[in-house]
């Protein structure tokens, strides 16, 4: 994570302070967009627990992985199974916060100000257009609806995810 955080801030820090902006309203698009149960079921499953954050960082590292990966989980999330087939072991967490950060942080260092409150007043300036939102809606598929908790058998409803779980 801390490789492909290295790598983002230098892309970002090439950008103008308007299209850091932008980039950070597209990023946070994404995380709207997959607010839905039967992801935050496998996210607790992967992760052995998801609170409301844990499953905002979690789909920050969905994010991370690119529109692909991040496109193909969201539709089936126990496909998270066979991306990581290599297994887990017990210290993997697929969270990824730091991303949602990144732009605050590389759009500060680039104008030198150095109250956040300028980035989010920026933000709030600079929104997305209604084509921007469409297309970044038009390749969303959820995935089936999934009403479940703590203790509804997730390994039975996310196989692939849970035969990569470390025993």
């Amino acid at each position: 994570m801390d490789e492909r955080a290295e790598v983002l801030e230098k892309l970002l820090s090439k950008l103008k302070p308007d299209d850091i902006v932008k980039w950070q309203l597209i990023l946070d698009e994404y995380p709207e967009v997959s607010k839905v149960d039967r992801l935050w079921a496998a996210a607790y499953l992967l992760n052995d627990g998801a609170s409301d954050d844990g499953f905002d960082y979690f789909r920050a590292w969905l994010i991370s992985l690119g529109e692909a990966g991040f496109l193909v989980i969201l539709e089936d999330p126990d496909l998270l199974g066979e991306l990581l087939q290599d297994g887990i072991d017990d210290d993997f967490l697929a969270e990824f916060e730091e991303i949602m950060y990144i732009g605050s942080d590389v759009y500060l260092e680039k104008t030198g100000e150095d109250d956040e409150e300028v980035f989010f007043q920026a933000c709030d300036q600079l929104t997305l257009t209604t084509d921007e939102k469409s297309a970044i809606h038009a390749d969303i598929i959820l995935p089936e609806a999934l009403e479940w908790d703590e203790d509804d058998d997730l390994e039975s409803i996310f196989p692939k995810i849970a035969r990569i779980k470390p025993e």
